[in-house]
């Protein structure tokens, strides 16, 4: 099946391109400026990040190189890899569809680094959508803890659920909040990540027809909400906890200036910024001045990285450490959730008690995967299970705490389709979960693996239907791996055993 996917080799034309003038103002901070101009002109490369709760780096990498696709370790993130060719589109191989990895671009995976997730952390990410650094804390989590990711556009916000639920991440609950507002009641966090909304000049060999200000009239419109945004980030962040600022532009005001108006706004005593350096990528130190304004001394130690240093794309990164005095206010604007309900009074603690859900029995449930794919009910014991619709029973980690306010659009994956004839595992749980299954289950070739993710009935061949015990859902697995349910429909008519595909119509290869 892999061998099926192609790339294409296709520059950007010269009329996409930025030109020259557009980026002239950065020229004063730019160690070599032919060498960005450069970089700017040529297609940006791809890069890929394993999901470790699925896979492994070594044979992740050895599966990809077997389906024709060169590649190469990036030295200074483990785990993920560079593309060694040009226009690659790594979401049409089989392995992006069953969640052994996710696609983003390398400068983007700095931030995470930088955050440095632990398991068990109560981690925020202010700005998530649509998903990939969200999904990054919550792989290197190994899915304990609470992951808690918000933006405040539904449309965006959709993505994270989608990206959740296929790389199998059980301890992430979604918000809907304006992140300047969000409110106390949520709780402290151990880090806080603010990937905050920019000008995104630094996207521009990803997006060449990007619209760019030549004179930084925009950015400086822009740096009143990126303040208040970092300003929640630190209010919500405990003493002696993280926080990571980035953004994926160069602008100094949306950088520089906004990290250097806090530092003076909170005190040494509420924040400070501690190295954010990475071995084995080249970067720049941040700027201490810019413009005729003088910025904090501490800020050469944010990062800069601008395409040419490493390839990429262009980043800022600050990182900051919460100290113990209080955190810098501002008129409160917090706004109630419309379904959410007040934390504890009077205390920013963590909540010691989550969003009430619809209590379900979910023994019937559990029977039912026991016999029909041999499961067993024990395997499910670190997990908890709850209904936030009737048709939907959603499954979660054990330990999680999540906010009571906002409440949650969504927490962990759906587990199976409930309240219809025949209850259906969905296709993430049965990638999640289907490694456990010793029956019905039907390994696919190639060929069928393809038609599978396409949507199309599969003929079976004799013996690929031994471990099935009659008609109903199978799960599917390719080279190994669990990929998705099916309907199994024995021969009957002696025309052979098939299986009409269940691949979600959102994931489906076209």
């Amino acid at each position: 099946m892999g061998r099926k996917t192609h790339f294409r080799v296709r520059a950007p034309s010269a009329a996409m391109l930025p030109k020259p003038e557009s980026f002239a103002r950065y020229r004063p901070i730019v160690d070599d400026w032919q060498a960005f101009r450069r970089a700017l002109e040529a297609p940006l490369p791809a890069a890929i990040w394993t999901n470790t709760l699925k896979a492994d780096p070594g044979r992740l990498a050895e599966t990809l190189r077997a389906d024709g696709i060169p590649l190469q370790p990036l030295s200074w993130r483990p785990g993920a890899f560079k593309l060694l060719v040009q226009d690659a589109k790594p979401g049409n191989h089989w392995g992006f569809l069953a969640g052994l990895y996710h696609a983003q671009e390398e400068v983007s995976l700095l931030p995470v680094l930088l955050l440095d997730p632990k398991p068990g952390e109560r981690i925020l990410d202010l700005c998530a959508a649509p998903g990939n650094k969200a999904a990054q804390i919550a792989v290197a989590m190994e899915n304990r803890g609470t992951v808690v990711a918000n933006d405040r556009d539904y449309h965006r916000i959709r993505a994270v659920q989608h990206m959740t639920e296929r790389l199998g991440i059980l301890n992430t609950s979604i918000t809907l909040y304006d992140g300047a507002n969000y409110p106390k009641a949520a709780g402290l966090f151990d880090r806080v990540l603010v990937d905050v909304p920019c000008t995104c000049e630094g996207t521009v060999r990803k997006s060449p027809g990007l619209a760019i200000d030549p004179t930084g009239d925009l950015s400086r419109k822009m740096s009143g909400g990126q303040q208040a945004l970092l300003r929640k980030a630190i209010q919500l962040c405990r003493p002696g906890g993280r926080i990571v600022y980035a953004s994926c532009t160069y602008a100094p005001e949306e950088n520089e200036a906004v990290i250097d108006a806090l530092l003076r706004e909170a005190g040494p005593q509420a924040v400070r910024l501690v190295p954010a350096r990475v071995e084995g990528l080249h970067t720049s130190e941040g700027l201490t001045a810019w413009g005729g304004q003088t910025f904090h001394e501490s800020l050469r130690l944010a990062v800069r990285v601008w395409p040419h240093q490493n390839d990429t794309g262009g980043f800022f990164v600050a990182v900051l450490e919460r100290g113990g005095a209080a955190a810098p206010s501002a008129r409160e604007r917090d706004v109630p959730h419309p379904r959410g309900r007040p934390g504890p009074p009077g205390s920013p603690a963590p909540p010691d008690r989550m969003p009430p859900d619809d209590p379900y029995d979910v023994r019937p449930c559990l029977e039912l995967l026991e016999h029909r794919f041999g499961i067993p009910r024990g395997r499910f014991a670190d997990y908890t299970f709850f209904r936030k619709s009737p048709r939907e029973l959603r499954v979660a980690n054990r330990g999680r705490r999540p906010p009571l306010q906002p409440e949650p659009q969504s927490t962990g994956m759906v587990f199976m389709r409930i309240e219809t004839r025949f209850p259906k595992l969905t296709t993430a749980a049965a990638m999640a979960f289907g490694a456990m299954a010793t029956r019905n289950t039907v390994d696919l070739d190639p060929e069928q693996a393809q038609a599978y993710v396409q949507r199309r009935d599969i003929r079976l061949r004799t013996d690929q239907g031994r471990s099935c015990t009659g008609i109903g859902y199978v799960i599917v697995r390719y080279q190994g791996v669990p990929f998705g349910i099916a309907l199994y429909l024995p021969d009957l008519h002696e025309r052979g055993d098939r299986l009409k595909s269940m691949f979600p119509k959102a994931w489906a290869l076209r």
